[in-house]
């Protein structure tokens, strides 16, 4: 079963969602397969988002909804994110974009969801968040500066970022986004594609392997272009 979603470039989310497969992860409540997701809208992609990577031709999209402290988060970006980048997001096959889901029980993921945002402010982004995950069992103020500075980030405009309020307020949005989509576990991804106007997706959850998302995607992109 299928739902769709406004294609428009001024939407990733729209009226709702089905899960597709899951798998562990991190939840702030439990949900199984046959759970409805429901309706949402999300930001505008633009195409100066850093969080967002591969062709902007690309009818083939995947959105994530990570926590940078979930060891199930860590374990596809360790395992499954460098594969699903090479095959598919580096060769122009599909778009790729990371959305902040903090979870509550995590005490340091919102703080480093708003340090990631801020190496981003350096083009820093995508490394900044690597080392996050790499490091997660040190996590904490001083070592998110601490990596900065591993980037030769600028220290002071880095700091004047994170006591940002507008900053935290975009992380609150993806997470409010997320809730309002029933999304409650991370890492979660929508996988979906263009047709004939409207972005059809579905939700895969957990930390799955690559020929998981390798499956759907090849037959997404088998489909006739819309």
């Amino acid at each position: 079963m299928h739902y769709n979603f406004a294609s428009n470039l001024r939407a990733l989310l729209v009226p709702a969602l089905v899960a597709l497969a899951i798998a562990p992860g991190c939840a702030s409540t439990a949900r199984t397969a046959e759970d409805p997701v429901a309706a949402s809208v999300a930001a505008p992609p633009s195409p100066a988002d850093p969080r967002i990577l591969g062709s902007a031709d690309a009818q083939v999209m995947i959105i994530e909804f990570t926590d940078l402290q979930c060891p199930y988060c860590a374990r596809f970006a360790r395992d499954t994110w460098p594969l699903l980048r090479k095959h598919y997001v580096d060769t122009g096959k599909i778009r790729f974009a990371t959305r902040d889901l903090p979870l509550p029980f995590h005490a340091f993921a919102l703080p480093a969801a708003v340090a990631a945002r801020c190496a981003a402010q350096q083009g820093k982004f995508w490394e900044y968040r690597e080392a996050l995950f790499h490091d997660q069992s040190h996590l904490g103020h001083q070592r998110f500066a601490e990596l900065a500075g591993t980037f030769g980030l600028d220290i002071t405009h880095f700091e004047d970022c994170r006591a940002d309020p507008a900053v935290l307020a975009t992380v609150r949005e993806d997470a409010a986004l997320a809730a309002s989509s029933g999304i409650a576990s991370t890492p979660s991804f929508v996988i979906g594609r263009v047709v004939n106007g409207e972005f059809e997706g579905e939700v895969m959850s957990g930390a799955l392997p690559f020929e998981a998302f390798q499956q759907r995607l090849d037959s997404l992109l088998q489909q006739p272009q819309k």
